[in-house]
């Protein structure tokens, strides 16, 4: 394909994934990687199958469980226990951002932000810039 990057063999995952922005189809921020989803490892056959990343977990849902015990029960009831599963192969270039292939919408990435944008535009005064 005509413009198309390669693929990269290896891929730095802490580096390269975990904590970086979303940006969708359109170039709007729709969240930041939290966590991944993985297939492969030992087998019960005691054969090793390669890791492979099969997803991109979004949300309170996907980092809440890794904080101390005290902050893992509190952190739902503030921000909810929502997860994204966003699959791999929706994933369209690695950088600073990671650009997906798809709209926000289409894969229920950045709904918090688009209710808390609407909340925010009927407060009054809103409507008006900065001073």
């Amino acid at each position: 394909m005509k413009g198309a990057k390669p693929t990269p063999e290896y891929v730095d995952l802490y580096r390269q994934v975990l904590d970086h922005a979303l940006l969708d189809a359109d170039n709007w921020p729709c969240g930041i990687v939290d966590d991944l989803e993985v297939e492969g490892g030992l087998r019960r056959d005691g054969t090793n199958e390669p890791l492979r990343v099969t997803a991109l977990l979004v949300g309170p849902g996907a980092w809440a469980p890794r904080l101390p015990a005290l902050l893992a029960r509190t952190v739902p009831h503030l921000f909810g226990r929502r997860c994204v599963r966003v699959p791999w192969s929706e994933v369209s270039e690695l950088g600073e951002q990671i650009k997906l292939r798809s709209r926000a919408a289409a894969l229920g990435l950045g709904t918090a932000d688009r209710r808390l944008g609407l909340l925010v535009a009927k407060l009054p005064g809103s409507d008006r810039g900065a001073p």
